[in-house]
């Protein structure tokens, strides 16, 4: 998921995996891509949100595995009060575009960042 205020996007760094990364997670049986994108995160960042928009889908091979992750957007006008899990997520903070790139970033989010996020799938 990619919240964004203004043009600042929330990045998270999980406690299991290095980098900087969108807040996301696994899809449980019998949940929509959504839902289980709303259920993370409340459950990472305390957040609970109605709805996200739609932002395409995308099939590749990260953390050596093949995947596909469903890419959801979320749009604030002011920043959230965040509540991490110490968890999962260790670390979050929003990031302006011009500093994405000198961060050490995650597959799916660069991914995202260079789109478009509709792929075919291989």
């Amino acid at each position: 998921m990619a919240v964004y205020v203004g043009s600042d996007l929330l990045l998270v760094r999980p406690s299991y995996r290095s980098g900087w990364h969108l807040l996301g997670g696994g899809i449980k049986r019998g949940e929509t891509p959504e839902a289980a994108a709303r259920r993370e995160i409340e459950e990472e960042i305390g957040l609970v949100v109605p709805a996200l928009i739609p932002a395409g889908v995308a099939y590749g091979m990260w953390d050596g595995r093949r995947d596909h992750v469903h890419f959801f957007e979320l749009r604030l006008n002011d920043t959230p009060k965040l509540h991490l899990d110490n968890r999962e997520i260790v670390a979050a903070r929003f990031i302006r575009p011009s500093e994405l790139a000198q961060l050490s970033l995650a597959g799916p989010l660069v991914t995202y960042l260079h789109g478009p996020h509709r792929q075919k799938q291989p």
